[in-house]
C-alpha cells in the first residue's frame, strides 16, 4: 500500500468518524431539547373572540415533539381551520388550539377539553330543547332568571350572565347539523362555559327560580350594560 493510499483512508476515516460525531451530537441536541420538532399553528396577531381564523391571522411555528399536545393544530391540518371561528380571543404567537375553535375539535373531543383554562362547565337542566332543539355546542347565550318556585306567580325577570358559550347540548359536544335532531331536542341539560363567579350565580339561581337562554348572534360579543342586568346572591 503506497503512502497516498493511507493518506486517502486516513482522510476518509477521519471524514466518517466527523461525521458520526456530528450525527450523534445532532441526535443528543435534538433529544435534550424535546425530540424531533413539528410545526403547529400560531396567531401572527391577536385574535379578537367571536373573530374567524384568516391566512393573515395564523402562522407556523416549530415545536419540540416533547411539547406537542394533542390540541394542537398541525402544518398539515391548517386548511381546515382556516374560516372558522375562535371562541375565545387568542393573544399574538399564542399555539392555535383545536379547543378554541368554536366548530372544529380533534380527535379526542371531550366536555373537558373544551373548559378554557380558568373556566368551568357549568349545567341547565331541561333546555337542550329551547329554539325548536336547533340549539348547537359552539353558539353563544344569555341566561335570564325569572324569581319563583313551580307554581307559584313568576316574579320579575332579570339577565344573569351574558355571551356565555355553549359547551354541549343534550350530553352531545358535537355542533355538527348531521346529528339525530332528538339529540338535542329531547330536554336534557344545556352546559355553559362560565367563570368561577358566574357559575356560581347560575347555581345559586337555579335553586330560586326558572333560568330561561336566550340565544345571541355568533357575531355579536357586545355586553348591555341595562339596569336589569343583575347577580343573584
Amino acid at each position: 500500500m503506497n503512502r497516498r493510499l493511507q493518506v486517502l483512508l486516513s482522510l476518509a476515516a477521519a471524514t466518517g468518524a466527523m461525521a458520526l460525531g456530528h450525527f450523534y451530537l445532532t441526535r443528543l441536541e435534538r433529544d435534550v431539547a424535546g425530540g424531533a420538532k413539528v410545526s403547529v399553528l400560531v396567531a401572527s396577531e391577536d385574535v379578537p373572540m367571536g373573530s374567524v381564523l384568516s391566512e393573515k391571522s395564523v402562522a407556523l411555528r416549530e415545536l419540540p415533539q416533547a411539547y406537542l399536545e394533542s390540541r394542537h393544530i398541525r402544518a398539515s391540518e391548517a386548511k381546515r381551520v382556516l374560516g372558522v371561528r375562535v371562541t375565545g380571543g387568542i393573544k399574538a404567537n399564542e399555539a392555535v388550539m383545536w379547543s378554541d375553535l368554536a366548530e372544529l375539535q380533534g380527535p379526542a373531543r371531550t366536555l373537558s377539553s373544551l373548559v378554557q383554562k380558568g373556566m368551568r362547565a357549568v349545567s341547565i337542566q331541561g333546555r337542550s330543547s329551547d329554539f325548536d332543539g336547533l340549539l348547537r355546542p359552539g353558539d353563544r347565550v344569555d341566561v335570564l332568571f325569572t324569581a319563583g318556585s313551580k307554581g307559584e306567580e313568576p316574579g320579575s325577570t332579570v339577565t344573569l350572565i351574558q355571551n356565555v358559550l355553549v359547551l354541549s347540548v343534550g350530553g352531545s359536544v358535537d355542533r355538527t347539523e348531521e346529528a339525530p335532531q332528538n339529540v338535542f331536542s329531547f330536554g336534557g341539560s344545556v352546559t355553559l362555559g362560565a367563570t368561577v363567579e358566574q357559575a356560581r350565580i347560575v347555581t345559586n339561581a337555579k335553586e330560586r327560580g326558572r333560568l330561561t337562554l336566550t340565544l345571541r348572534n355568533s357575531n355579536d360579543i357586545t355586553l348591555v350594560e341595562a339596569k336589569d342586568v343583575e347577580r343573584a346572591h
